[in-house]
């Protein structure tokens, strides 16, 4: 047994409770020997002080292997250690993920929820990404274990991944509010594309939010999410939008809107190729345009500027008249 006689010593203050631990853990280790694991766990749970509820029992009955049909020694432990937070203390960190992931493993998410809302684990992102991991969602997330990361990224304050799930959860307005909340912009917003793209956040990104089309389309690109970028201007076009966003679009140069406009051809989307070719040979001539007119204004204020310094160098060389003259 891995709880000898030196740490129950260890963990009493007088000869007396030394020879009552060690009684304990002889008896913790005769349950185990004869299988009786459900028995063997209660007694470790329930133990004078909380002494035995450590990380060594977990791994103790982590290292069991029960033959019978049923739960595991590890879940029975982790489930009684739990249903007596209220008489001891709330288990640490590493004991709160171990009984999590013996839950889920036990498929028990039931449990897990009773334990999170009842307050009886140490929460931390280690649990909440494990219960993320553990979700099978491929769309929408609808699933238990999904909305209890959710519950976990909240408790602990973790925005980015509060955000994350909320948008896979299909809560794009919540998501989008809770980030403009946290000081969150248009690269938080990008990064959130990126990772969970969807035809109904680039829209809401663009149309809601004020984010240039051009930007939302070459994050759709750049990521490889042809199908939601071609999806994303098929419901602009059929929407009477698509015009609109380009107009308003105040995207850098560096965007490759030839690029687009290929892909929309490749696609079969010949109504959206044509309609943003519209918009780039505008805005080129647009664009030639202002050149044109700031050229000829910076020409127009170079010539007045030598006007006067022709003025003033003529005035300089003037003789001066000698009535007023010092």
């Amino acid at each position: 047994s891995v709880h000898g006689p030196e740490e129950a010593v260890v963990s009493t203050q007088s000869t007396g409770e030394a020879e009552e631990a060690l009684a304990y853990v002889e008896h913790l280790d005769e349950l185990l020997r004869d299988e009786n694991y459900a028995a063997a766990a209660h007694h470790a749970a329930n133990s004078p002080h909380g002494f035995l509820r450590t990380m060594n029992t977990i791994e103790e009955f982590k290292g069991l292997s029960d033959v019978r049909s049923g739960a595991s020694p590890l879940f029975l432990y982790c489930n009684i250690l739990m249903d007596t937070v209220p008489q001891y203390s709330r288990p640490p960190e590493d004991q709160s993920l171990e009984c999590i992931q013996a839950a889920i493993k036990e498929s028990r998410l039931d449990c897990v929820a009773q334990w999170i809302a009842n307050k009886h684990v140490t929460l931390s992102s280690a649990i909440a990404n494990v219960l993320l991991c553990n979700c099978q969602c491929r769309t929408r997330c609808d699933c238990q274990s999904g909305t209890l990361a959710l519950a976990v990224y909240r408790g602990i304050n973790d925005h980015e991944m509060l955000i994350h799930c909320l948008t896979r959860q299909g809560a794009l307005y919540r998501a989008i509010h809770y980030a403009k909340k946290q000081g969150m912009g248009k690269p938080e917003f990008l990064y959130l594309l990126k990772t969970l793209p969807s035809i109904d956040l680039s829209a809401l990104l663009v149309l809601e939010e004020g984010l240039n089309i051009g930007e939302v389309l070459q994050c759709l690109k750049e990521n490889h999410h042809d199908n939601i970028f071609i999806g994303f201007l098929r419901v602009l076009n059929e929407s009477s939008d698509l015009k609109n966003t380009l107009l308003l679009d105040e995207s850098p140069e560096s965007i490759e809107w030839e690029e687009f406009i290929e892909i929309c051809f490749e696609l079969g989307e010949k109504e959206v190729a044509e309609e943003l070719q519209a918009f780039t040979i505008s805005s080129d001539a647009m664009t030639k345009a202002v050149n044109l007119v700031n050229d000829e204004e910076d020409e127009r204020k170079g010539f007045e500027l030598g006007e006067e310094a022709i003025r003033k160098a003529v005035e300089s060389l003037s003789p001066r008249n000698p009535q007023t003259d010092p």
